[in-house]
């Protein structure tokens, strides 16, 4: 029987939330476990849009090609810690083995696979947990600065995400301007997402999230794993848990613990190519300007997004390691960018960078281990934590009842590396 199963979910991020809530409400109990508060991690910083229009995975030829060029260009969304490179080569080869056509076309598949039915798992925790307060169904909005960008954007992206089914509109000038006001006109023309809905606080719904549980009595330690130790004794498989105080033994554990679930792993002699792509935030107050809805910069991989306590722009993709210092030209090119996009300089409250889980192939890792089948790995979901967490929730929950998941897991297995 499920109450009778003892579950660990390492990890209290968005994913690790929302898996730790969908077996708590399955009967399970459950056990959530992190050295940092709930949602502190990569959760915290991001742009706050349920982005269900991401239908495309990173790795793609076209996007191989421009990296070199990206590289070298200060003011471009993608850098590279030279120290860290070592660490990318395995990422490296299997993100050129999924640039081939036949693989990014399953790659669409399996992102859209997932895209068709993130909605009504959101619904279903946030109005569970009463976190839909933090919801706004305003649409998110995508700008490019060039004729030529918005034009080749409409023959590649766009064309593309139309074809995955995503609602979408093409905007003039004009068109963005009734939108948003008081966006500067740096822009020659965008696409309008019109089902896509942001946070107005990505903390405070992992947050919610951490009280329901806790009101439902599940349980929260405030510890660091510093093994696992899967055993079977007769027919009873388990898995001990070496923490920093004290050892616990768990039925079943799911590792939700983002970039650090690859340390975790590696002394089980599980080795995936999982990376550290870090994302920078600036918490700004643009003073009488206002804006109703995520906008992004699409040429240069950033979005202001309203939040409750001014508005953020978040973005950029950094390979470095996840302890590394901040860098700096990354804020300030981000700043550059937030000026442009207002037509004046914010206030710059503050800043945060933290890091992505991120996979060769833009897919997260979703599934049981099969050497060790009481691990569950729902981990490498890069820029769509928020985006896939709650689906992700429901998914492990269905493995381990034994059901069949409600998306073809078999793209995200881990062994598929």
């Amino acid at each position: 029987m499920t109450e009778n199963k003892k579950i660990a979910v390492v990890g209290a991020g968005i994913v690790g939330l929302s898996t730790a809530l969908w077996l708590q409400g399955e009967g399970f109990q459950v056990t959530l476990i992190d050295r940092d508060e709930p949602g502190m991690g990569a959760s915290f910083g991001n742009a706050g849009l349920f982005a269900d229009y991401a239908r495309l995975p990173f790795a793609r030829f076209s996007m191989l090609y421009k990296m070199p060029g990206l590289l070298l260009d200060k003011e471009s969304p993608l850098s590279l810690q030279s120290s860290y490179l070592p660490s990318l080569l395995p990422y490296g080869v299997g993100f050129v083995r999924a640039c081939f056509p036949n693989n990014f076309n399953k790659g669409c598949q399996a992102l859209k696979s997932l895209q068709e039915k993130v909605r009504t798992a959101d619904d279903y925790l946030l109005k569970r947990t009463q976190a839909d307060s933090l919801l706004r169904s305003e649409g998110c909005l995508g700008l490019f600065a060039s004729p030529e960008g918005f034009a080749k954007a409409q023959e590649d992206d766009l064309k593309k995400r139309r074809e995955q089914g995503v609602n979408l509109q093409l905007l003039n000038p004009s068109d963005i301007k009734g939108l948003e006001p008081d966006i500067a006109d740096f822009y020659a023309g965008g696409v309008y997402y019109p089902d896509t809905r942001f946070t107005v606080d990505p903390l405070k719904i992992c947050q919610k999230y951490a009280q329901y549980l806790l009101e439902k009595g599940g349980v929260l330690l405030r510890d660091e794993v510093l093994n696992l130790q899967p055993s079977v004794l007769g027919s009873k498989e388990s898995v001990r848990l070496k923490l920093s105080h004290q050892t616990v033994e768990f039925d079943r554990v799911v590792i939700t613990a983002g970039v650090a679930s690859k340390a975790l792993l590696k002394p089980l002699s599980i080795n995936l190519p999982l990376v550290s792509e870090r994302g920078y935030h600036l918490s700004l107050d643009i003073g009488d300007k206002h804006l109703t809805r995520p906008v992004g910069w699409l040429d240069k991989g950033v979005f202001l997004t309203p939040m409750a306590d001014g508005v953020r722009m978040a973005g950029t993709a950094e390979f470095a390691k996840a302890d590394a210092p901040e860098n700096h030209q990354c804020t300030d090119t981000m700043f550059s960018h937030a000026t442009t996009m207002l037509g004046q300089k914010p206030e710059m409250k503050s800043t945060w960078v933290g890091s992505r889980p991120s996979t060769p192939d833009s897919l997260p890792v979703i599934g049981r281990l099969q050497k060790y089948p009481q691990i569950t790995l729902a981990f490498g979901h890069s820029h769509l934590g928020l985006t896939l967490g709650a689906l992700t929730g429901q998914l492990v929950c269905e493995l381990l009842q034994n059901k069949t998941p409600s998306v073809d897991l078999a793209p995200f297995a881990p062994e598929r590396f």
